[in-house]
């Protein structure tokens, strides 16, 4: 199968996996923002992100470990052991968490505690089986056991936020049982313990050597996120926490289609190495990315005047201004997560710890520097800025290992027409609404039309030869 073939199809596959859980956030944001206040929303994504935070410390990350060394086994004793030792290891670091919270259990809101415990185990298990399932080439079940987590999701949001009036909890909870749940019964349906023998060998070293040092690179992106919140939550508050919660939905959003892409890309980026047209592979890979994901920045652009009015409350519409300078650090977050697929490919991952730690450090202080001035503005800023930094900083890297270009014309053009959508789309009068909507959508398929047609050719011939 040729790469790119492959690189599509597991990009769909990955997708039809994770949409419904990864939508439901998104989609849930009308019931979210009218029934809690922008108080109760903000104190919930506190917890998610400090929850964000501790999951690599608790896995050590050997779920990429696992998936990236489950490519290169050449037989079932290989897969066993390479699968003992991820589970053993993230069954240790969870233990060591557990621990951590009992002592804080004594000191601070007992409540609190329990929920956020349960809630990262959840989010561990719920890593840990999507690598495995992947990993053993059951993509069919990977794609069931997510969509029947985002619809569980969607159910139990809806009850205990709407119907019994949980707010906080009630949101916290219905992931927790949907992930926990799930997790359980595709356990027993697969037998899950025949991939695991506690008493076999593994190279734990060498599947540690490749995961731990992309530690700093997951807590460091997590830093990025978390010092967001942490900063505007301390300085103006659980409601200015709430906005900016909202405000990030819609990146996440992008976010999460491009991860679609990106899990496959790692699988990809390490096939393609053992072949001589690796370097036009990259290349070419690179351009089709680079066009689709700035489509995407101006597409949700000079759409979200509409999209917001229509999933968010009145009481969150000043968060929208947020919502472009958030994109494009986006945009450069996602590029730079590219060449961590070429990185990973080489097993050379100290680059990517090296790389986000000092983007990390650069938005914290910004974070810092300019929230008293800018309020939330002032985070989406910095997140920008280390996005770019951290791009920039990987473009640098990545030079060694393969040589990447992009059209300098194509980059002027593209600055001109991101100037034109952002312009009309602080009009926000109906016709600059929909002006910038015809323009983002004529421009993006023909900055896309090569990707267009491979799509359109594969259509043809799959339902019509």
């Amino acid at each position: 199968m040729k790469e790119e073939h492959r690189l599509i199809k597991n990009t769909g596959l990955i997708a039809l996996g994770n949409l419904s859980t990864k939508l439901v956030s998104f989609f849930l944001l009308p019931l979210y923002t009218a029934l809690l206040t922008t108080n109760q929303y903000g104190t919930v994504d506190y917890i998610i992100s400090i929850s964000t935070f501790c999951v690599p410390f608790a896995t050590m990350l050997m779920d990429e470990s696992m998936f990236r060394y489950l490519i290169d086994a050449k037989n079932d004793n290989e897969r066993k052991s390479i699968i003992s030792v991820a589970v053993k290891v993230t069954g240790v670091g969870i233990l060591i968490v557990s621990a951590i919270c009992g002592i804080l259990y004594l000191f601070i809101n007992k409540v609190m505690i329990l929920v956020f415990l349960m809630y990262m185990i959840s989010s561990v298990v719920a890593t840990l089986f999507s690598a495995f399932l992947r990993g053993i080439g059951r993509t069919d079940w990977y794609a069931l056991y997510n969509c029947i987590t985002g619809i569980l999701n969607v159910i139990l949001n809806v009850t205990l936020i709407a119907v019994f009036r949980f707010g906080v909890y009630g949101m916290l909870f219905a992931f927790i049982i949907a992930q926990s749940s799930v997790a359980i019964f595709t356990a027993f349906r697969i037998h899950v313990w025949r991939f695991i023998d506690f008493k076999a060998s593994g190279n734990y070293r060498e599947m540690l050597r490749y995961s731990i040092p992309m530690i700093p690179n997951s807590i460091s992106w997590s830093i990025i996120n978390l010092s967001d919140r942490i900063v505007i939550m301390n300085v103006l508050g659980a409601s200015a926490s709430g906005l900016y919660a909202v405000a990030y939905k819609f990146p996440t959003l992008m976010d999460t289609v491009y991860g679609f892409f990106y899990q496959s890309w790692k699988e990809s980026s390490a096939r393609a190495l053992a072949k001589d047209d690796s370097d036009a592979f990259f290349q070419k890979i690179f351009v089709y990315l680079i066009n689709f994901l700035i489509s995407v920045v101006l597409l949700m652009t000079a759409f979200m005047p509409i999209i917001f009015r229509f999933f968010v409350n009145h009481r969150y519409y000043s968060a929208i201004y947020c919502v472009p300078i958030l994109l494009f650090a986006t945009f450069f977050s996602n590029l730079s997560g590219f060449f961590g697929g070429v990185f990973t490919a080489h097993k050379n991952t100290w680059i990517l710890g090296t790389t986000t730690v000092w983007s990390a450090i650069i938005n914290l202080v910004l974070n810092i520097v300019l929230i008293k001035t800018m309020g939330i503005y002032a985070a989406a800023f910095a997140t920008l800025l280390s996005s770019f930094f951290i791009y920039w900083y990987r473009r640098m890297k990545v030079k060694g290992m393969v040589k990447l270009s992009y059209s300098k014309r194509i980059i002027f053009i593209n600055i001109i027409a991101s100037g034109v959508v952002l312009s009309l789309f602080m009009v926000q009068t109906p016709l600059a609404i929909i002006s910038s909507c015809i323009f983002a959508i004529g421009y993006s398929i023909v900055l896309n039309k090569q990707i267009l047609g491979i799509v359109v050719s594969g259509i043809k011939a799959k339902f019509f030869n």
